[in-house]
């Protein structure tokens, strides 16, 4: 992926303060996907992405397309949304998550980003780790595979793609999240649809940073080590 100076694009990217609740789902969610992780086949999932999933480089009514990779508890999202809206988030199962894109040859923080915060759900009970309110809807096919669907509300940031109020299915055998439609607080439409599922063997290498990136978040990582211990 090439990377060169930051343009304006990335420059107005500024997510939105977490509430207390959205900090504890998150919290919730990694425990249970660090849970999940063992028993998960590699996974990779192509998608489609409407609306603001990606928070400010993805807004209005602008399509992106997407490909979720899972191993383990890391997961990588590559996204394109069209020329200088192209890039990468790497999360990994200390729950922090960086975002590459394609016009810089920095890596952001992305902890906050809403794209693919949830990925996998118990699908026995997708509502209960996120503390959703839910209501169960009439199951479908997405992608070739079978799949639960739950109406929920009141989810202030905590829905899928950072959304409020909508409808999520998830895959009846291992819960992968493959189609949410909802609104976000602003009253703003997101949406993702999986257009396939495979399963298959990811090696490390797809999940690790350029050596320049990498660099830099360690040197980043040990600044504020220093500085912590320094309080």
């Amino acid at each position: 992926m090439p990377m060169v100076r930051i343009t304006h694009s990335m420059a107005c990217f500024r997510p939105r303060k977490p509430t207390l609740r959205t900090l504890l789902a998150a919290a919730v969610l990694l425990m249970c996907h660090q849970v999940f992780a063992a028993d998960t086949p590699d996974v990779t999932i192509d998608a489609v992405l409407v609306g603001s999933g990606l928070g400010h480089p993805l807004g209005g009514d602008d399509v992106a397309a997407e490909t979720i990779r899972i191993k383990g508890d890391r997961l990588r999202v590559d996204f394109d949304a069209g020329e200088g809206r192209r890039g990468r988030i790497l999360r990994s199962g200390s729950g922090h998550a960086w975002l590459l894109m394609s016009t810089s040859n920095r890596a952001l923080p992305a902890d906050h980003v809403p794209i693919a915060v949830i990925t996998r759900l118990d699908p026995e009970r997708p509502c209960w780790e996120p503390n959703l309110s839910c209501e169960k809807v009439d199951d479908r096919v997405v992608a070739g595979r079978r799949v639960r669907g739950w109406r929920y509300r009141h989810a202030e940031q905590g829905g899928p793609g950072g959304t409020d109020s909508g409808v999520f299915w998830v895959d009846a055998q291992y819960g992968f999240l493959l189609s949410y439609k909802g609104k976000d607080l602003a009253g703003k439409a997101r949406s993702m649809e999986a257009t396939s599922v495979r399963f298959a063997q990811l090696s490390d290498d797809e999940f690790a940073f350029p050596e320049s990136v990498r660099t830099a978040i360690e040197k980043a990582d040990a600044r504020a080590s220093k500085i912590r211990g320094g309080e």
